[in-house]
Parts: C-alpha cells; sequence; structure tokens
C-alpha cells in the first residue's frame, strides 16, 4: 500500500513539472474605448485601441511577459502622467478622461486626441519571444508621434533580456563602425559630429532592439538620437551576418 502511494505522489508531482514547463500559448487581447461613443472610422473622434498577444496560464512566466507588456504600453501612451495606472483598461479610462478635462479647460483647442497601439510577436524560439509595438499617439499639438519598440523575453522564465544576455560586448563595435560608415562619420570623429544627440557624445546601441524571422532590427525612434525631422533611423542585419555576436538561438517554433 506504502508503494502504491509513493507511486501516486511522484505521478502528481512529474504532472505538475510537465504543466509548469509546458511552452507558453498567447491569445490576442484588445481594449478599445472612445469619447461619448463616437466612431473613429468617421473621423473627428477621440480614442484609443490597444491590441497586443498575451500570456495564457498563471505560470511565473506568463505573469512576468503580461505584467512587463502592460506596463510599457502604459508607459508608451501615458509616459508624462505621474498617477499610477496597473491596467490597459485603467489606461484607455484615464486616457480619455484627460482629453475630456482638457477639452473642458481649453475649448478652444478642443482637438481629438488618437492614441493606438498594436503589439505582435515579430519571432519565438527556444531561447527568446520577441514583441514588437507599433504606437501613433496624438494629444494636440503640431504633430503626433510614431515610434516602434520591442521587448525581448526569456522564453522559459518570462524575464526580459538585457543587451549584455543577447549580445557579445563585441557587438557594439560590429555595430558602430557600421554605423558610421553609413552616417558618414569618420572613426576617429566624435559620434555627434554631424549633429546627433547622443547623450555626452557616447555611442550606444539603440532602446529597440528586435528579432523577425529573417533578420535582427536595430531601430532608433524619432527624437531619440536626431531631430524629429530626420524621422527614424533603422538598421537590419541578416543573421548570418550577426549570428557570431548572439548569445541566444534562433531556432524558430511555431508561433501559437
Amino acid at each position: 500500500m506504502r508503494k502504491i502511494f509513493l507511486v501516486l505522489v511522484f505521478a502528481v508531482l512529474f504532472t505538475g513539472c510537465e504543466e509548469e514547463e509546458e511552452a507558453l500559448k498567447f491569445s490576442n487581447y484588445a481594449v478599445e474605448k472612445s469619447y461619448e461613443a463616437c466612431n473613429p472610422e468617421e473621423g473627428n473622434c477621440t480614442f484609443i485601441s490597444v491590441n497586443y498577444p498575451v500570456a495564457e496560464g498563471k505560470t511565473e512566466a506568463a505573469k512576468r511577459i503580461n505584467q512587463e507588456i502592460t506596463n510599457h504600453i502604459i508607459e508608451v501612451v501615458d509616459y508624462r502622467d505621474e498617477k499610477k495606472i496597473e491596467s490597459v483598461e485603467s489606461l484607455a479610462d484615464r486616457f480619455i478622461k484627460n482629453f475630456e478635462d482638457t477639452a473642458n479647460d481649453f475649448p478652444e483647442q478642443n482637438i481629438p486626441w488618437e492614441a493606438s497601439v498594436l503589439g505582435e510577436i515579430s519571432l519565438r524560439t527556444e531561447e527568446l519571444i520577441s514583441f514588437r509595438f507599433n504606437s501613433e499617439i496624438f494629444t494636440g499639438g503640431a504633430h503626433g508621434y510614431s515610434s516602434v519598440s520591442f521587448l525581448n523575453f526569456n522564453s522559459e522564465t518570462g524575464a526580459l533580456y538585457s543587451h549584455e544576455e543577447l549580445f557579445t560586448s563585441a557587438f557594439k563595435d560590429f555595430f558602430e563602425e557600421k554605423f558610421r560608415e553609413d552616417q558618414n562619420i569618420p572613426q576617429d570623429e566624435p559620434i555627434n559630429s554631424n549633429g546627433l544627440f547622443f547623450e555626452d557624445d557616447q555611442f550606444v546601441l539603440p532602446q529597440n532592439i528586435g528579432f523577425t524571422q529573417d533578420e535582427l532590427v536595430l531601430h532608433y525612434n524619432a527624437y531619440e538620437i536626431s531631430s524629429y525631422a530626420d524621422g527614424n533611423i533603422i538598421y537590419r542585419f541578416p543573421y548570418a551576418e550577426v549570428e557570431e555576436f548572439l548569445k541566444v538561438g534562433l531556432q524558430e517554433i511555431p508561433v501559437e
């Protein structure tokens, strides 16, 4: 009887481990809200639309990924607000409320606001899940702001990868050389010698580096290192050109 009991215990533990290690699954999630139920497709409408993948299940990896994505979307849309927001739903409510308050305080500037964030998995491998976010925000002023951002997660733990965990130290030197050649900046000249805005005149990798099926993408958004008029500065490298600098494997698995 004791042997049967122990066998059952180990079977339960083993099943639990299998569930914990089961590959993450993702489903699409959308939050949309408009001011006074206007229709964004008809124009002259203040609205917010957020659409992105969420990890299913209650594993720690799923929780980490979902929380990081939520924090990222909130920062993209509401980067100037000091009040704490904990969900995308609350973000949508705040966006509409901020517009309403602004319209009441400055009726002469009652121009509709818009916020759109579209997230997708751009690459999923045994070691990496890379998310890409396209964002367009307009809250008045001369023009809106569009940006592209990436989040790269450890497939097993759900933790965000740092650049140091993704690339060898030699990658920065490799990319800086390519960057200088493309921007016509001599190797012995300061990186800002042609009018760029690198902080302290020190070259840095872009904050947003992402992975697709075919290439590595390095994306400086407008304003990050140059004027708005210069637009985004983007570099793409086939994996064959940069594989020696990668610390993670890129053996792709099907996206679910």
